[in-house]
């Protein structure tokens, strides 16, 4: 497992070079105002389009369990891919222009983008899910260095043409269509026999991992409804960094998770693995925080430039907020696995919506003080059950049953 976490790591950093090179170039070219709708329209894009961890945990989790007819499955999952993929583009076209007043941007061409690149990720995650399931780690990561490469060149060429936010949206769909055809090539198994697997076991897996991505750009998707464009865009700039490191945690959960399935029904392998993901995660929380006080502001404004510093006193804050809502995805992908206490995930992604729709944020500080204590209260509750259910499942609660009515 050290082996595939290096890879993935090495990948990550790369991938995030090149992100961040992309936000880098873009954010420069479009100015605050531009860059705070470009990142409206990217979390959307990404919140509603980014199923890796919907369906691709889904999928990967059947696919482990069915090594043996593996290839026959695979090709089952590209049909529910695609069927799915043009059901959300369907989805897209028809609600673009609800979507354009709701979130406030300014061209309803922007949602037809997106909508086109919710049909190919939905594709490529098969292919990825495949790739993850039979550990081939180093072809999953070169694949995703090989997209941010591809988006950052798109997008150089089309904001330089002249296309501005529509040319910075259009270079994922240029990114992820390069790297499906290039993924389809190498996995092979596009013809043969179908093995069809149980939806019902797939779309409730699904149902599991889908609060995963829906959590991560929650933040990012309002703030053009509840900030001025200005303020959007310095906001949206701290969160770029910040997601950096929600990703490297959730890239490194990607390693941990199939350990989870393969381990489901092995408590003290379980617990194992999954205490050592969440010291991991907090060692790269300390690394973060550490590398932010220590050379962060030279980074941020040579990413951003001067226009955006006002916005750099936020991130060692925004980092602190944000890291309950990765330990309660932690529990996510644990939950995700042993395919319980599916209300409770989705109770914390309805509360953590609804707050956004509903308070009245004053300023940025209010915003990500309401990030950082409905994640922590949904964190405490993960644990609390997740340590009710291993003592129950051992006996421990029967146990503790018995001696409570005893001392009466």
């Amino acid at each position: 497992m050290l082996k595939n976490l290096s890879f993935v790591s090495l990948a990550f950093i790369y991938a995030n070079l090149t992100g961040f090179a992309f936000h880098f170039f873009v954010s420069r070219h479009l100015g605050t105002a531009g860059y705070g709708e470009f990142m409206v329209l990217y979390s959307l894009m990404l919140t509603f389009g980014n199923f890796i961890n919907l369906f691709a945990n889904a999928c990967v989790r059947e696919l482990v369990k069915h090594r043996e007819s593996i290839h026959a499955v695979l090709r089952y999952m590209r049909h529910v891919g695609m069927f799915l993929g043009l059901a959300c583009l369907l989805a897209g076209f028809t609600l673009s222009a609800f979507l354009k007043s709701f979130l406030r941007v300014s061209d309803i061409h922007y949602i037809w983008v997106i909508s086109s690149v919710w049909l190919v990720q939905f594709l490529v995650i098969i292919e990825r899910a495949y790739l993850q399931s039979t550990e081939s780690f180093k072809l999953l990561s070169i694949s995703s260095a090989f997209e941010q490469t591809l988006r950052l060149i798109a997008a150089i060429v089309l904001i330089y043409a002249g296309f501005g936010v529509f040319g910075a949206v259009f270079s994922s769909f240029v990114g992820l269509f390069t790297v499906l055809v290039s993924l389809l090539v190498l996995n092979g198994h596009l013809f043969g026999e179908l093995r069809a697997v149980p939806l019902r076991n797939l779309f409730k897996a699904s149902l599991f991992t889908s609060p995963v991505s829906l959590f991560i750009y929650a933040d990012d998707l309002f703030i053009r409804r509840i900030f001025e464009p200005s303020t959007a865009g310095l906001y949206a700039s701290v969160s770029v960094i910040g997601k950096a490191f929600v990703w490297l945690v959730m890239t490194l959960m990607g390693v941990f998770f199939p350990e989870f399935v393969k381990h489901r029904h092995n408590t003290y392998l379980l617990k194992k693995l999954f205490l050592k993901s969440c010291l991991l995660i907090i060692l790269l929380f300390l690394l973060a925080e550490f590398s932010v006080l220590i050379f962060g502001k030279k980074v941020f404004v040579l990413l951003f430039s001067n226009k955006f510093l006002p916005a750099f006193s936020l991130l060692p804050v925004y980092i602190l907020c944000i890291m309950p809502l990765i330990l309660a995805l932690a529990f996510v992908f644990l939950l995700t696995a042993l395919s319980r206490n599916l209300l409770l995930i989705y109770l914390h992604i309805f509360t953590y919506y609804a707050g956004f729709l509903i308070l009245p944020f004053e300023d940025v500080n209010a915003y990500m003080l309401y990030i950082f204590l409905v994640n922590s209260s949904f964190a405490l509750l993960y644990a609390f059950f997740t340590l009710f259910q291993a003592a129950r499942d051992s006996g421990l609660s029967k146990l503790l049953i018995s001696w409570l009515q005893g001392r009466r």
